[in-house]
């Protein structure tokens, strides 16, 4: 999870998972998603080597959290995401992820469609 700061404003999405993730007695449902960086993937696939892609995956968006309700940085990790995300909110963070880079498309790229060559 990376600390919040000045460096991502206008770069996050925020929103809601519909079941949350149980910590400390609570489920914590709000969500601060930063943009994806290349050292996101690099650094999921580095440790879990051989892991499989759904392991990548949920590391590369705990690195993506900015904030995950009131979960203490240090302890939102990927051992609590793999035991208390449900897939569904999985598929949100992966939407949410989705929305931010269509948000920060180029006006050109954005509207063009995926057909268009």
């Amino acid at each position: 999870m990376t600390s919040s700061s000045k460096a991502w404003d206008g770069l996050t999405t925020s929103g809601q998972l519909r079941i949350g993730v149980l910590y400390a007695g609570t489920r914590h449902k709000a969500f601060t998603l930063r943009v994806p960086v290349a050292g996101d993937m690099v650094a999921a696939q580095q440790a879990h080597p051989q892991g499989p892609l759904q392991l990548i995956t949920v590391e590369a968006y705990r690195r993506q959290l900015v904030s995950l309700g009131d979960i203490p940085p240090e302890s939102l990790t990927t051992e609590l995401l793999l035991e208390q995300l449900a897939e569904v909110d999985l598929a949100m963070l992966a939407e949410a992820d989705e929305a931010l880079e269509k948000k920060l498309a180029l006006p050109s790229e954005a509207a063009r469609s995926p057909g268009d060559e």
